[in-house]
């Protein structure tokens, strides 16, 4: 047995293992840095979401305000013509 050549394989081979931890190391680096990216997204997203589901309740909120008013002066219309037309026909 050639225990130069056996600590020479040994040494070669701890060698791609350190190189091949470092690449997983800066690998790992990478994909935490993207995670952090990702969960800023959804956070915002989230957020922005909850932005938008308040606007549209605020603008359903307002739409019902101003649909109950309508609804008000055209019931008052529709009163006020009843009233003339009945008033016209007993004129008649």
């Amino acid at each position: 047995m050639d225990v130069e050549k056996t600590m020479e394989f040994i040494l070669n081979v701890q060698a791609r293992l350190e190189a091949s931890a470092h690449q997983h190391e800066e690998r790992l680096a990478k994909l935490e840095s993207s995670m952090a990216t990702v969960t800023d997204l959804v956070g915002r997203l989230a957020q922005a979401e909850i932005t938008l589901a308040e606007r549209v309740a605020a603008g359903f909120q307002e739409l019902r305000e101003i649909q109950a008013a309508t609804e008000y002066k055209l019931n008052a219309l529709i009163d006020t013509v009843d009233k003339l037309v009945r008033g016209n026909g007993h004129q008649a």
